[in-house]
């Protein structure tokens, strides 16, 4: 048997249904139509979920690299530095941040951007991985050639730093920054980094249900979910 067949027949069984990502339920919840939504390091090909009741939402990516110029979901397209957005102040309603955080160099200059932009009251939504999750300590000790033959076909991988992927470091961002944190949530997902092989597969499950039975073990799931609210005049 096909070890990518059985793998996938492991990911059938184990998990059988649908799971909502965090992210995008907390965008469903806070869209409205005609909302001005930052996309902020979105790339080419990723995007914010798009209802048909939320036609006339305005949508803006940004991102380092020009592949964002042929991003589908955005209306609007910048090639830029996060640190250095080039709109003016209080110009977003909302901001949603995928799998970038881990990329950033400087992360705090980059919150206090997206403080500038948005409007008070402006949300800030973010997915990033969790420092402590096993996957990204083995990101963190392994060369970039380790992870471009580990991607390989999915495009060469953006080097990592890692310095605002833990709960306590997103708090501080945030209080920093002129946020205040709504909602701080710590989730294990799939183990789809061992898709490519069955016994890995197994052991990632047998992770995700220990780390997902209490909450004792948060601290080192594989993913951080922020929820964060400008506060009025942090934007000044």
């Amino acid at each position: 048997m096909n070890p990518n067949d059985l793998t996938s027949r492991l990911m059938k069984r184990y998990y059988p249904g649908f799971r909502i990502d965090p992210l995008d339920a907390a965008f469903s919840d806070c869209a409205k139509d005609g909302m001005a939504v930052l996309d902020a390091g979105c790339g080419g090909a990723r995007g914010c979920a798009r209802e048909a009741h939320w036609k006339k939402m305005h949508i803006t990516g940004a991102d380092a690299d020009p592949a964002v110029m042929h991003n589908p979901f955005c209306d609007k397209k910048v090639v830029c530095d996060l640190s250095e957005l080039p709109f003016e102040k209080e110009s977003f309603d909302l901001i949603h941040c995928r799998w970038v955080l881990e990329h950033l160099e400087n992360p705090l200059k980059v919150f206090r951007e997206f403080a500038r932009v948005l409007r008070p009251g402006g949300r800030l939504l973010v997915l990033t991985p969790n420092a402590f999750h096993y996957s990204t300590i083995i990101s963190r000790v392994t060369p970039h050639w380790f992870h471009q033959w580990w991607l390989k076909g999915q495009g060469d991988p953006f080097k990592t730093y890692y310095r605002a992927n833990s709960a306590g470091k997103l708090r501080r961002l945030c209080t920093e920054s002129g946020f205040e944190v709504s909602q701080l949530k710590q989730i294990e997902g799939l183990p789809h980094y061992f898709l490519r092989n069955a016994g890995g597969f197994m052991c990632g499950v047998v992770y995700e249900r220990i780390v997902n039975s209490t909450d004792l073990f948060r601290g080192v799931r594989q993913k951080i979910f922020l929820n964060a609210v400008l506060k009025n005049g942090s934007n000044k």
